[in-house]
């Protein structure tokens, strides 16, 4: 039964691997935390749902920060609130239609503490309304914050004799868990599939990056654009010399966010669609650790995200004409 099991084992290692390498690409581990929404529109209410032509009313706007990010600075991120489908020339909106949020903290959930919370208060006059009509309005409130999401995927690399000791020994060799952020873009990073090789010299590998909008919003910018930054192990490099091998030059265009948000800086990649995208990278092992070694490929995404709420309320006419 344990020689059964042992070439069982053999047979999967070896299927697995067919190469100087062993990575989580193919043995894997748990994964602590999950992608989900960054910030997350709490209330967004009228003071009355039905009011007459030319009188106030108030309109409450609470956002919280879900995720985990905190800000560069370490004291939250940077959010500003604007509100929509609103007619300046039918309402009077005090103070404006955009209202800065200042800087929402994270959750902490270590101390099991949610995040914090912003706020916009806005008062509107109703438009005038002929006496006798009746007219409902959708009115659209719109979050812009700044973001990031992190991913960190450890891997194995193993030498040959290691990897027979291994076999031979029946042990395990599955990989610490993969970490990442919670925030509006959901990162999965795999390593694999391998090519078999001779010297490690000639040893190569992939990295596989898939990035999901899961936060139910939208990425700010054309093409939806998103800061990429990518560090890996000291014994292996990019065979292209950079990670991501594929790139748009130049600075995107953010003609669709409010002033006052830091853009986002670095090398950038489009997600096109909004939806998702894809990035693809060959690393070439340079000079391998003497023993079993685990190396983390960490992935970090820099972005302008937004989300939307909508309320309605009801005028009534009171105006003779």
């Amino acid at each position: 039964m344990a020689d059964t099991f042992a070439k069982r084992l053999k047979f999967l290692l070896l299927l697995c691997v067919l190469t100087v390498v062993i990575a989580s690409g193919c043995v894997t581990g748990p994964t602590q935390g999950a992608g989900g929404p960054g910030f997350v529109v709490e209330k967004f209410d009228t003071t009355l749902d039905l009011i007459e032509s030319g009188e106030p009313v108030g309109l409450q706007l609470e956002v919280r920060n879900q995720g985990d990010y905190n800000g560069e600075m370490g004291i939250g991120a940077p959010a500003i609130a604007e509100l929509m489908s609103i007619d300046p020339m039918e309402w009077t909106v005090t103070p404006s239609p955009l209202v800065d949020l200042g800087t929402i903290l994270a959750r902490d959930i270590e101390s099991q503490t949610q995040g914090g919370v912003g706020r916009a208060n806005w008062e509107l006059i109703a438009p005038l309304l002929q006496r006798g009509q009746r007219k409902i309005y959708e009115i659209r409130s719109r979050v812009y914050y700044q973001y990031e999401t992190k991913a960190i995927r450890p891997v194995w690399f193993v030498t040959t004799e290691e990897l027979r000791r291994i076999v031979q020994n029946g042990e395990s060799l599955a990989s610490d868990p993969v970490t990442q952020t919670a925030g509006p873009l959901t990162v999965t990073v795999n390593a694999g599939p391998f090519v078999k090789a001779r010297e490690w010299t000639d040893a190569r590998f992939q990295l596989q990056i898939r990035i999901d909008n899961t936060g139910g919003g939208q990425v700010r910018g054309r093409n939806y654009p998103i800061a990429i930054e990518v560090k890996w192990p000291q014994w292996v490099m990019p065979v292209e010399g950079y990670c991501p091998p594929e790139t748009m030059w130049g600075m995107p265009i953010y003609d669709d966010i409010p002033p006052g948000l830091l853009q986002p800086v670095g090398t950038f990649i489009y997600m096109w669609d909004g939806r998702s995208t894809d990035v693809t990278c060959e690393f070439q092992i340079l000079q391998p650790p003497a023993s079993r070694t685990q190396g983390n490929f960490e992935v970090k995404l820099g972005y302008i995200y937004s989300i939307d709420r909508t309320t309605q309320i009801t005028v009534k006419g009171m105006e003779e004409f």
